[in-house]
């Protein structure tokens, strides 16, 4: 099994106008973690760039100057890749997962076509795998107990200890959404025997008492 956990961070919402400015992750096969990457990238000559993105991710115009070049850093994740997945073996693919994750994945192919590469599925199995839906459903009875299904607040509802300063940044999420990912699965049972295939919610979260 093998899983890559990522998240983007970008210049804006619009898509694809919008570039990468930060593409961070982990690796994770049967269960451990082999590696974390976290690469800062200039956007493309032409992306649009959002003042109000700028200032929720904490950076100006001067700091995007100082990051790597976009080419010469996806050379660096299309090498890493390959120390992980065969791309010419259609069986060997990462399980993408994120939180919220089509905007991840949508955000990342689009990066992939601006570097000229046309071949993202050669990495990842479609679709992404989706934390934010599962949190959905096993949350459905108390989904009126949460003000908003942020990352943040989705945790904390679960249980787990959250720096609020913190978030925003694609590293921290990553953490916290893989380790909301684990927490998830104890809520329910995925069946992969053959011929078989199902998710079952084996226990609610309850609410909390006002």
């Amino acid at each position: 099994m093998k899983i890559i956990y990522i998240d983007v961070e970008t210049t804006g919402i619009p898509f694809p106008e919008s570039g990468l400015v930060q593409l961070a992750g982990a690796i994770e096969i049967d269960g451990e973690v082999q590696r974390h990457f976290n690469f800062r990238m200039r956007p493309f000559p032409g992306d649009l760039v959002s003042d109000e993105a700028l200032a929720l991710n904490g950076l100006t115009l001067a700091d995007l100057e100082t990051y790597e070049d976009p080419a010469t850093v996806f050379e660096q994740f299309d090498t890493m890749l390959g120390e992980y997945i065969d791309r010419y073996d259609r069986e060997d693919k990462f399980h993408f997962v994120g939180y919220n994750t089509q905007f991840d994945a949508d955000h990342l192919r689009t990066w992939f076509e601006k570097n000229n590469d046309q071949f993202f599925g050669s990495w990842f199995w479609h679709p992404p795998v989706d934390v934010m839906a599962l949190a959905a459903m096993v949350l459905m009875p108390n989904r009126a107990a949460l003000n908003n299904f942020r990352l943040p607040t989705v945790a904390t509802m679960l249980g787990l200890a959250v720096d609020e300063d913190k978030t925003h940044d694609a590293l921290y999420d990553i953490d916290l959404t893989r380790e909301l990912f684990h927490q998830l699965l104890g809520h329910v049972q995925l069946d992969g025997s053959e011929g078989t295939a199902g998710l079952k919610l084996l226990k609610r979260v309850d609410a909390p008492k006002s």
